[in-house]
């Protein structure tokens, strides 16, 4: 984790999908409208994560360990506007489509799985085929001086279950420097503390945080963890005021706590700022609302900006 020490604190950063059909376009918005710079997914280009993964038809197009997966669309294009404009902290985003949300896909196409343990298999199977694709980005990145952190992204998590997944991941976090986890369902916090990702993305816009929730979310900054709070949300008009409305709350009560009046300041250095989700399935438009909305946020909270109206 000393690696993401080197992020700024309420560093940006998109959820993983971009609405743009050209991959050129959308690396380029990526570096730029991000502090934290990401590798996009296209779903006007490549369809939604999990077809992005296991093509539009897991019946005809089956999966097995041995089947190759070209690099996302937009990687070689990513590759170049990373080689102009390194992020000054040297650290990119990955994010590969859980194996516990691509195993369930793959039990409703077959009928469902025969049984717990063999949907386990399942998704540890396809937890290393994941593996062995994100190594070669994470080596890509590597040559270029670049590190990498690996964000699983789980959202049927509440369909799959929690006992015994996070031995999954367990080939996700071996392959790059820093690993986290994205959850835009309701967060199984016993889960997060066996796992202990680097990262935590949660979308904050599902629910306000509760006791139990931060009572995880200090013990992930306690032992050194980040936080990526998902405070806008994607698909209702929402621009900074709202962010921020949701985010003080939050922070507060998570703060409130510690023992000393260090928990604010922990909080602060350790915490990023995304939308909920993705924004594939919105227009241009929303998606640049939501870059200039989350600087407008990060401006504010490090105290030197004031907001924008909305227009």
């Amino acid at each position: 984790m000393p690696l993401l020490d080197r992020l700024p604190a309420w560093c940006t950063s998109g959820v993983g999908s971009l609405p743009h059909a050209d991959p050129r376009a959308a690396a380029a918005h990526a570096v730029a409208a991000y502090e934290l710079p990401f590798c996009p997914q296209l779903p006007a280009v490549e369809g939604d994560m999990v077809a992005e993964w296991l093509g539009a038809d897991p019946r005809r197009c089956g999966w097995s360990p041995a089947r190759d997966r070209e690099r996302p669309p937009a990687w070689e294009a990513l590759l170049e506007r990373l080689d102009r404009t390194p992020p000054a902290h040297g650290i990119v985003k990955l994010q590969v489509t859980g194996p516990a949300t691509l195993a369930c896909a793959l039990e409703r196409e077959r009928g469902g799985a025969a049984s717990r343990a063999a949907a386990l298999a399942l998704a540890h199977e396809l937890a290393a085929w994941l593996a062995a694709n994100a190594a070669g980005q994470v080596r890509q990145l590597a040559a270029r001086g670049l590190d990498a952190l690996l964000v699983v992204d789980e959202p049927a998590l509440h369909l799959f279950g929690t006992r015994g997944v996070e031995a999954a991941w367990d080939p996700l976090r071996a392959v790059a420097p820093a690993w986290g986890l994205h959850l835009c369902c309701a967060v199984p916090w016993d889960l997060v503390e066996r796992a202990q990702p680097d990262l935590l993305s949660f979308d904050l816009a599902l629910a306000p945080v509760d006791r139990r929730a931060a009572e995880g979310l200090r013990r992930l900054v306690a032992r050194g963890g980040r936080i990526a709070w998902g405070a806008l949300a994607v698909h209702r008009d929402e621009h900074a005021e709202e962010a921020l409305a949701r985010l003080r709350p939050a922070l507060a009560r998570v703060a409130a706590g510690g023992a000393r009046g260090d928990v604010a300041d922990a909080l602060a250095a350790r915490s990023l700022l995304t939308a909920s989700c993705g924004s594939g399935r919105m227009s241009l438009r929303r998606e640049l609302e939501l870059a200039d909305a989350l600087r407008d946020v990060a401006g504010a909270l490090r105290g030197g900006r004031r907001l924008r109206r909305a227009a």
